[in-house]
């Protein structure tokens, strides 16, 4: 966790970056900005800074004038990193068979957090996106069971706008599939795609079975508060269970949601680093990521290109913005 210092610090830092982060993020090549430590020859100074995040460093005297990151804002030093946060869907021919996941559900025919999810409608796509241009199906993660509020308590799973909406095409009632059983188990029912939240809910098909847990990780207890230094895993339909640590709630970010829906900001996103190997990977959008005790802190949302650090929407704005309700019963079952 954090010192108390820390934390103090980022408080301090917090209205400045705010202030200031459109302004930075128009600056050429510049793709996130977030409150972190200060790196200096890859160690950390354990100072707290504004940290910019660009697609490749380049040297200020190649810069042109007013294109460069300032060494401090307001007093606040800065930080420059290298660093892309891309959306972690799967394209998938229309007609290639999926590859089988290297696991298998807890409980077959059951519907839970950490399954995958796919739009029947498919997308043309051309490269270098994918190798051959054609209709391709874009497959996610459905990462937790949530319901809508009373009276209209009906079963529905999470995952992010772009996995379930697609693109600007996107209509209430668009079916939805398993991809590697290939059944119709699902339709849009909820999207919110705002400064702060990337997130859709799919209603499940009547008398789907489900449980209110996450594969290989258990039990949903309810909602949580991210915070820095926190310890989560999350279960993606790309790389199965995953560790990581919450380095920050602070990130900013700009993010392609490709030709129709163009580059698209998110604000106070969390930040999660995995210690050891990638956190997450391709076909892992939509996941749920959960803190101590089975608490969900976010919506897996995005990730840098090589699958060290993700980012997830808040938890809590998900469930306001989509109006419904993490599913918390242990082992519920719907028939």
């Amino acid at each position: 966790m954090l010192s108390i210092r820390e934390l103090r610090d980022r408080a301090v830092i917090r209205p400045i970056k705010r202030a200031v982060e459109d302004q930075l993020l128009d600056l050429p090549g510049v793709t996130a900005v977030d409150i972190g430590a200060q790196h200096r020859a890859g160690r950390s100074t354990g100072q707290q800074v504004i940290v910019v995040s660009v697609v490749r460093k380049t040297p200020r005297e190649q810069l042109k004038p007013g294109a460069c990151v300032p060494a401090d804002v307001f007093g606040i030093p800065t930080d420059v990193i290298e660093e892309q946060p891309v959306l972690q869907h799967i394209h998938c021919a229309e007609n290639e068979p999926l590859t089988p996941r290297p696991r298998r559900a807890e409980r077959p025919g059951v519907i839970s957090g950490g399954s995958g999810i796919a739009p029947c409608r498919a997308v043309h796509l051309v490269p270098p996106e994918v190798a051959a241009a054609g209709p391709h199906r874009r497959i996610g993660t459905l990462g937790a069971l949530v319901t809508g509020a009373a009276p209209m308590v009906v079963p529905m799973g999470l995952t992010t706008f772009d996995v379930g909406c697609l693109d600007d095409g996107w209509s209430v009632g668009d079916r939805m599939l398993d991809p590697e059983g290939g059944r119709v188990h699902a339709e849009l029912a909820r999207a919110a795609l705002s400064g702060r939240v990337d997130a859709a809910a799919v209603a499940l098909a009547p008398g789907s079975a489900t449980t209110c847990v996450v594969e290989g990780i258990g039990p949903i207890t309810g909602p949580a508060t991210a915070y820095p230094g926190e310890r989560v895993r999350k279960h993606g339909f790309g790389t199965a269970v995953t560790v990581g640590v919450v380095t920050s709630v602070d990130a900013t970010l700009r993010i392609d949601h490709g030709e129709a829906l163009g580059v698209r900001i998110l604000r106070e996103q969390i930040r999660v680093v995995g210690p050891e190997a990638r956190f997450c990977g391709p076909g892992d959008a939509g996941a749920a990521v959960l803190g101590p005790g089975g608490r969900v802190v976010g919506l897996h949302v995005a990730g840098s290109c090589d699958g060290a650090v993700g980012f997830a929407s808040p938890i809590a704005d998900v469930l306001a913005e989509l109006d419904v309700e993490l599913c918390i019963e242990p082992q519920r079952i719907h028939a």
